[in-house]
């Protein structure tokens, strides 16, 4: 199936952006800069941080009462996050790209731009490839654990599923060659998934690139940069992680928002425009 191209994405394609290093002061830059955006539009910022809150606190309300997933419940709504993050960014993105340019971001524009971009060719590609890794992780899952069970007196019990068993080893620290094994895959399947959807949509929303470039230029980009990368995952989890912690997930309230301006900032600090 042929993916429809704008005139800008054809004109791009082929074309690689300039990629640059950035100083590990650089992502304290970008958050006060999302700080100073989040003041410029606060009713924007609140009801997309509100959204999303509401969004993860339901789906996490209803997994949680759920017999056959509430063990889960945890990292299905880590990989709800990392999956629906970046999609939902896009409006910010819009934000912090205006006020850039010295414009007043409304309601409207923010929300027509998020809803082309997020039902371009280029964004649902970026969005299927997302879900085909959380997708991996959830079905190599069992796998990993089946190999590591398989021949051995540790087996899941005849009332326990293999989630219920992947659960109890990781938290009471049995099976270590599983866990390790299960620690190392978990953690490479969530740094390729940020290492892909860090920069590629703010990329396509900016520059309306074809997703093969998104994608190859977020990764360039991240290579180039792996210790501020490193630092900035490692600001990311803290945030999400005492977001996950406050009452009914309001902390997202501020964090999604703040992640999504400071995000479109590193964007354009690391990555040039084609043009």
């Amino acid at each position: 199936m042929a993916i429809i191209k704008t005139a800008r994405a054809q004109k791009n394609e082929g074309r690689a952006a300039m990629v640059n290093s950035v100083g590990l002061k650089a992502p304290l830059t970008w958050l006060k800069k999302a700080v100073s955006d989040m003041i410029t539009c606060p009713t924007l910022a609140a009801f997309y941080g509100i959204l999303f809150t509401f969004i993860t606190y339901v789906l996490w309300d209803l997994l949680s009462q759920s017999e056959a997933l509430h063990d889960v419940a945890v990292p299905l709504i880590a990989m709800l996050i990392l999956v629906l993050g970046p999609i939902s960014a896009l409006s910010l993105y819009d934000v912090s790209r205006r006020t850039s340019k010295g414009e007043i971001p409304t309601l409207s524009s923010v929300l027509k731009a998020g809803v082309k971009s997020s039902g371009s060719c280029p964004s649902v590609l970026l969005s299927v490839i997302l879900i085909i890794l959380a997708l991996m992780w959830m079905l190599f899952s069992p796998l990993i654990y089946a190999v590591f069970t398989a021949g051995s007196l540790h087996i899941v019990g005849p009332d326990q599923s293999i989630a219920q068993g992947i659960v109890s080893d990781v938290s009471n620290g049995n099976n270590m060659g599983f866990i390790i094994a299960y620690f190392i895959f978990t953690s490479v399947v969530g740094i390729v998934a940020f290492m892909i959807s860090w920069f590629s949509f703010p990329m396509v929303l900016d520059q309306d690139v074809d997703p093969l470039t998104a994608v190859t230029t977020s990764l360039r980009a991240a290579m180039s940069n792996k210790l501020v990368m490193i630092l900035w995952i490692a600001i990311v989890g803290v945030l999400i992680l005492f977001s996950l912690f406050t009452p009914y997930f309001v902390g997202l309230v501020v964090v999604v928002p703040l992640l999504a301006h400071a995000t479109w900032y590193a964007y354009k600090d690391m990555i040039n425009n084609i043009d």
